[in-house]
């Protein structure tokens, strides 16, 4: 048994959280070239193609991600820790943690666009 259960709770939802963000910022970053580059060109149209495409890629993995967490729920915990609190936690906060997964698959490439719809008219990239 861990002294801090629920140290262990949080580490394991903070990482996987964090892997899923890291996939989604990595749009962001190519977002900002692509959308960029057709600013820079004068194409609009393609700007906003741009960024529908990288949102429906973002949401997809959201998505992937949102049912590994609720098909996995328990088994997710075992591949950080053995003690049987922290997996009976893990698993109880599952719901809460995919959910949290989906949500903030959309938020970096939404923040992207708004930087970018904010800039428009200086033509700079502008990362979060």
């Amino acid at each position: 048994m861990h002294p801090l259960p629920s140290l262990l709770l949080n580490l394991v939802s903070i990482n996987i959280n964090t892997w899923e963000l890291m996939l989604c910022l990595g749009f962001v970053g190519a977002s900002c070239v692509r959308v960029a580059n057709e600013l820079g060109r004068g194409n609009a149209k393609a700007a906003i193609f741009s960024i529908k495409v990288i949102l429906c890629n973002s949401i997809l993995i959201g998505v992937i991600f949102w049912v590994l967490c609720l098909v996995f729920g328990h088994d997710i915990a075992y591949l950080f820790t053995s003690d049987e609190e922290v997996i009976t936690m893990v698993s109880s906060l599952s719901v809460l943690l995919s959910f949290s997964i989906l949500l903030n698959s959309v938020q970096p490439v939404l923040i992207g666009k708004c930087l970018f719809l904010w800039s428009d008219n200086t033509n700079y990239c502008l990362h979060t």
